[in-house]
């Protein structure tokens, strides 16, 4: 059995060491060139919990359509982290269920002058399930 696991480390190990070497520059990520540009998003992003014992009411009332802030209390909240382990709220430590991110953000005046400008929001370490809002529409098409 030993024997077996040795080999088959002997043979993956090249394989998984090569594909670790390919990750450390980000081979995945996207990486900024002559034809591409990258904003970064990171920052404070203003944050609220659906508390509702549905977990529908940010939906129910459109919380989309209107400032976060507009529709209840709302905290700032580092992105990328874990809202389960930066706030003080006991509630959230094992919190289930939908959570608003809210952040404005102004674009490059390159990439509103021309309409062919393709865009691509890119979202890095959204847990399990997540809808984009663009200018208070929901974008079916665009739930991970």
């Amino acid at each position: 059995m030993a024997r077996g696991s040795a080999v088959a480390w002997a043979a993956l190990g090249p394989l998984l060491w090569g594909c670790a070497l390919g990750l450390q520059g980000g081979m995945l990520y996207p990486q900024e060139s002559p034809s591409r540009e990258c904003k970064k998003l990171d920052g404070l992003w203003s944050f609220r919990a659906d508390f509702s014992d549905n977990r529908r009411r940010g939906f129910e009332e459109q919380w989309y359509r209107r400032p976060l802030w507009e529709s209840g209390p709302t905290v700032d909240m580092p992105v990328p982290s874990s809202f389960n382990d930066i706030s003080q709220d006991w509630r959230l430590r094992h919190f289930v269920g939908w959570v608003w991110y809210e952040r404005e953000v102004i674009l490059p005046e390159r990439w509103t002058q021309d309409l062919r400008t393709r865009v691509v929001l890119r979202i890095g370490s959204a847990h399990s399930y997540a809808i984009v809002v663009s200018q208070g529409l929901l974008c079916p098409e665009h739930i991970f």
